[in-house]
């Protein structure tokens, strides 16, 4: 590609890249590979330069559909960086391992504040990394889905409410209380859903949080009538601040709804800290064993106006952080208690 007086030397802004890559022009056309990509399809490089960058057909087994969407909106400016999983091979033979790059990062090139072309380059990502990327990708679409529906609920609800009262004023019946239950646990229902949606997401920076300060906060926030909380040790552990309290404040709830009733107003819940962990147990009525598995299921519920969402909840942001969680009976009698293992503490 011939450089007028305005372009840039792609060459000296890919030459220090250490994973393969090539810089495309804004037309499209690939403007430098280093030697590493050209390894990958035993491409020498005057064969890819100058070239359309749908040359990467010949390497790419999948993805590049997703790839030509990422190029283009960089390079028409609408966006600072797209990364795309790809599915890749190469020529037997060839003097590069089977460890094949499997993901493109796409980035722009700059030339006085004017968008001239854009950078690929190709990394390896493990299996582990995939998969939370794949995860990432449907809980983005679960949680857009669950907004989606949930203002289309909120408007036909406020509809039914606002009816509800118009009714009430012309009218003494016990029916109206029921639609007014109703009501109100759909909308919990609606507000639940969402969480569920964004709690599922993966967690990506943490930071170190006291664990005894941030359960006193949450604490304070739930209504927790006549129960009493214990805490026993401390830790800093490594969490999404946010998420944790969201975690907390669900196995409050869960621990007042189901320990607590008119004939059992008191109970005390504890928290303490596990060798790799932490824990939360009360001193209620426990979980029956054989639905100790079950009480993590979306849905699932004891009680009967339940939603089955609070430890569903619990669960998926705990799953989130990659920690593991169970339920099992309380060492301070039949309660409930849940621990949390593979929690990684602050240095």
């Amino acid at each position: 590609m011939a450089r007028g007086e305005g372009d840039i030397d792609l060459e000296v802004v890919s030459r220090n890249q250490m994973e393969p890559t090539i810089a495309i022009d804004a037309d499209g056309t690939i403007a430098f590979a280093n030697q590493r990509f050209c390894d990958i399809g035993e491409f020498s490089e005057s064969e890819v330069v100058g070239d359309d960058y749908a040359r990467f057909c010949e390497i790419i087994e999948s993805g590049f559909e997703e790839l030509r969407a990422a190029v283009e909106a960089v390079l028409a400016g609408d966006a600072e960086e797209e990364r795309v999983e790809l599915s890749m091979h190469h020529p037997e033979g060839a003097p590069v391992p089977r460890r094949l790059p499997s993901e493109a990062r796409v980035t722009p090139i700059y030339d006085d504040g004017a968008r001239i072309g854009a950078i690929v380059s190709l990394r390896r990502i493990g299996k582990r990394k995939a998969y939370e990327r794949q995860l990432e990708r449907q809980n983005d679409r679960l949680e857009e889905f669950a907004g989606v529906v949930a203002h289309d609920l909120r408007n036909p609800l406020n509809i039914v409410e606002g009816n509800l009262e118009i009714a009430r004023e012309d009218c003494d019946s016990p029916h109206l209380d029921a639609i007014g239950d109703a009501v109100d646990r759909m909308r919990t229902i609606v507000e639940e859903t969402l969480e569920l949606a964004k709690q599922g997401r993966h967690v990506g920076e943490t930071e170190p949080v006291i664990l005894s300060e941030l359960v006193g906060q949450c604490w304070t926030i739930v209504d927790t009538r006549e129960a009493a909380l214990e805490t026993e040790g401390d830790a800093t552990i490594l969490a999404d601040p946010d998420r944790l309290r969201s975690l907390f404040e669900n196995l409050f709830r869960n621990a007042i709804d189901h320990g607590t009733d008119p004939d059992r107003p008191d109970l005390t819940v504890r928290v303490g800290v596990l060798d790799d962990g932490f824990y939360l147990e009360d001193d209620g009525p426990g979980i029956p064993a054989d639905k100790r598995e079950k009480v993590f299921d979306l849905g699932f519920s004891t009680a009967a106006d339940g939603t089955g969402y609070g430890l569903a909840i619990v669960r998926w942001i705990a799953e989130a952080h990659g920690w593991d969680v169970r339920a099992v009976e309380s060492e301070v009698g039949s309660g409930a208690r849940f621990e949390f293992t593979d929690v990684e503490f602050a240095p």
